[in-house]
């Protein structure tokens, strides 16, 4: 009896250092993430809400100034016409541009679909980024053909109404296979292939006779590459406003048109428009405040370049939901701030396209973003955490526009 007694004890005391040992080593684990996390990690997550607030009352000055603006209003015709055509059952949309235009480009990355050659030849191309903001004076090199552009895809494009590039396009596998790729990776037709056939068209309104035509296409393209979804291809097309005011003012200066004959987009509209679109991908993050998010996404009115921001920000933000949702005890998480995002989304799945995203949100397939660190490390609660939230916070906080002002 007294040695069943004696061994109860000794089995006791050794459960009792077992778990003493234990609960000393995650002790341990907990303190040494939490000094390397203030040593690490705190300032670059400070910097990035920093940023936020810092350009909060600006950013909501542009979106209140947009929203009055003749840009804005063609965009919101846009994502109606966007909305309707996702929710639509049939096959194509007359209004879209995606099923003639996808065919047309050249893609980059490149591949099978799609030109093989560029728009403008890299020779041509050359030629007018040595002429910088004078390429618009390049029109005796067009005219005599050293300058030369397939400018096919501006055709009949005034029957279109958006540029879906995920149908029938190299992206439209990707929607089929929900294979994740990070948005910087993903294949979009060659910006600066398109932006430089934009200025041969417009040198070409210079000698032809015709620059009001030139005018109107060059605007309508520009619609298009606003409604695409996609962040990169939304700039070019901000860009190619600028682009067309720039011909404007050539051709009011040359006597070709009166200068009442067009309205081009004010530069103040297309900066405004530039940095706020890419703002909007800078708060959609599961770091940003309650306050904050509530203010950009929760105004009731849907948040400017939501389309392309959700595109842009949402598949880096989920890629690391399994590493900061905390689940152990005292462990860091950001549970609260992917709900939000769980919200906008809902938001954006109403007013969007988003094909590829809808795909992989409804099949979870985003893709684990493993951060760059020993494994053991990296499987390790806690420390996973904390590898996560250092590549996490690397990422583009999307406010240079501010910055540059």
């Amino acid at each position: 009896m007294v040695k069943s007694h004696t061994s109860l004890i000794l089995r006791y005391k050794l459960h009792l250092y077992v778990a003493t040992a234990c609960l000393t080593l995650l002790a341990i684990n907990i303190a040494g993430v939490e000094f390397l996390f203030r040593k690490n990690i705190k300032d670059p997550l400070a910097e990035i809400v920093a940023i936020q607030n810092e350009y909060l009352e600006t950013y909501l000055a542009d979106v209140e100034y947009l929203e009055r603006s003749d840009l804005t209003a063609a965009l919101r015709k846009n994502r109606e016409t966007s909305s309707e055509s996702s929710e639509s059952t049939e096959p194509e949309s007359k209004a879209d541009a995606g099923l003639v235009l996808n065919k047309l480009v050249q893609w980059h990355p490149h591949s099978e679909f799609g030109r093989k050659d560029p728009l403008v030849p890299a020779k041509s191309r050359e030629f007018l980024m040595r002429y910088d903001d004078d390429w618009i004076k390049g029109r005796t090199f067009v005219e005599r053909g050293s300058v030369k552009a397939d400018l096919s895809l501006l055709n009949d494009i005034e029957k279109f109404e958006i540029w879906d590039i995920e149908k029938n396009s190299p992206l439209e596998s990707l929607v089929t296979r929900a294979e994740f790729v990070l948005p910087s990776q993903l294949p979009i037709p060659e910006t600066l292939d398109l932006v430089t056939a934009v200025k041969v068209r417009l040198i070409q309104g210079s000698y032809d006779g015709k620059p009001l035509e030139a005018l109107r296409q060059v605007r309508q393209f520009a619609k298009l590459l606003l409604s695409t979804e996609n962040t990169q291809l939304v700039m070019a097309g901000l860009s190619t406003l600028d682009l067309e005011r720039r011909a404007y003012r050539e051709y009011v200066d040359r006597e070709w048109i009166d200068a009442d004959a067009w309205l081009p987009i004010d530069r103040n509209t297309s900066m405004r428009a530039s940095r706020a679109f890419n703002a909007t991908a800078g708060y959609l993050r599961a770091i940003t405040s309650e306050e904050t998010f509530n203010k950009v996404f929760n105004s009731g009115k849907i948040p400017l370049g939501l389309c392309a921001a959700a595109n842009e920000q949402l598949p880096i933000e989920y890629a690391y939901r399994d590493q900061l949702m905390g689940w152990w005890p005292l462990e860091r998480h950001y549970r609260q701030g992917f709900s939000r995002l769980d919200r906008v989304l809902e938001v954006a799945k109403k007013n969007c396209r988003l094909r590829l995203l809808r795909r992989l949100h409804s099949e979870d397939a985003f893709r684990e973003i493993s951060p760059e660190a020993p494994w053991p490390l990296v499987a390790f609660p806690y420390f996973r955490t904390l590898f996560a939230l250092r590549d996490w916070a690397a990422w583009p906080k999307h406010f240079d526009g501010y910055q540059r002002r």
